[in-house]
């Protein structure tokens, strides 16, 4: 009996070497019915074309390019939409520079499956250059007042610790598998995000509709992370879309009280505190994180401007 059809989506950014070595990987998946979906979201003309001449020639395969870069949200739903042209039964969105284990999607969807379909699920992830180690393994919520979640498992050395099958506060997108039939029912990313927060935003939307947030063990991952953006380790483009991101999600999440504590909170004991210590580390140490600190602020203005006019996130950043 032919198994479900799973839709893997993949996104592509100037990092054709990790996005090689995720589809090789993939291709090794011991689940047979499955399609990857690759874009390429607006890589130089150079990268895109070396991409599709090294590409894997092999029927699950299939190559779409975006001339220019619309972001992660709505390159991902530009790959949404196209695969609904297969009749998949489900979709996995994963990060390009991963690396999966071959029972990786058979797990995912089992688990789905366990849960009637009604659930978005991810797996286990590892540190890319330290395969035992754990990245992390999804969020613990901390103040569901306002929406406050911290990773679990982070650098953690894999002990069975995080062997069981639960429902988590909070998942990230590296890899997430769920039903068509959910995407149908919450819809796509937010064109309001660039990409930082876009992954919460619709995990917070398919809660809201009723759908659950599972963890499974067995579905293990290998990830890089951040490697399209620089890093995040002060990182002033970082800096930039988590602020505006972090005020949007309480905007469009939280009622308008707790919004405002939040509002208040963020800007007094994130951005503001890193700018008054930006200038005494540069006055004192000699250490320079301007760029850092002043692009937290300007993600407060960018906000500001957000609320009235709710423009769509064209990637703008300072530098």
């Amino acid at each position: 009996m032919m198994k479900d059809l799973v839709v893997v989506l993949l996104l592509n950014y100037n990092q054709n070497d990790y996005t090689l070595k995720c589809i090789e990987s993939l291709l090794e998946s011991e689940y047979e019915n499955f399609k990857i979906m690759l874009i390429d979201n607006g890589s130089t003309p150079e990268n895109a074309d070396q991409l599709e001449k090294n590409l894997p020639v092999d029927n699950k395969l299939l190559y779409h390019r975006i001339v220019d870069n619309i972001g992660y949200g709505k390159g991902s739903n530009f790959g949404l939409n196209k695969g609904l042209e297969l009749d998949p039964k489900y979709y996995l969105i994963m990060n390009n520079d991963t690396i999966i284990d071959k029972y990786a999607i058979s797990e995912m969807v089992k688990t789905s499956k366990e849960f009637n379909d009604k659930a978005l699920v991810t797996g286990k992830v590892y540190h890319y250059d330290k395969p035992e180690v754990l990245q992390f393994v999804g969020f613990k919520c901390i103040n569901k007042r306002s929406l406050s979640f911290i990773r679990m498992g982070v650098d953690e050395k894999d002990e069975g610790q995080y062997d069981k099958v639960v429902e988590s506060d909070m998942i990230d997108d590296i890899f997430v598998l769920h039903s068509v039939d959910i995407y149908k029912e919450i819809g796509g990313y937010s064109p309001y995000f660039w990409i930082n927060g876009v992954n919460i935003d619709r995990a917070l939307r398919a809660m809201e509709k009723g759908f659950k947030l599972i963890y499974t063990p067995k579905a293990i991952l290998w990830h890089k992370g951040s490697v399209s953006i620089g890093g995040r380790n002060k990182n002033p483009k970082i800096a930039f879309w988590n602020i505006q991101s972090k005020l949007m999600i309480r905007y469009l999440h939280l009622n308008r009280a707790r919004f405002v504590e939040s509002y208040l909170r963020i800007f007094f004991s994130d951005v503001m505190r890193t700018y008054i210590k930006s200038k005494y580390l540069k006055l004192f140490k000699g250490v320079d994180i301007t760029a850092y600190a002043n692009n937290k602020l300007r993600a407060v203005f960018y906000f500001n401007r957000w609320m009235v006019k709710k423009n769509h996130n064209t990637g703008f950043c300072p530098k």
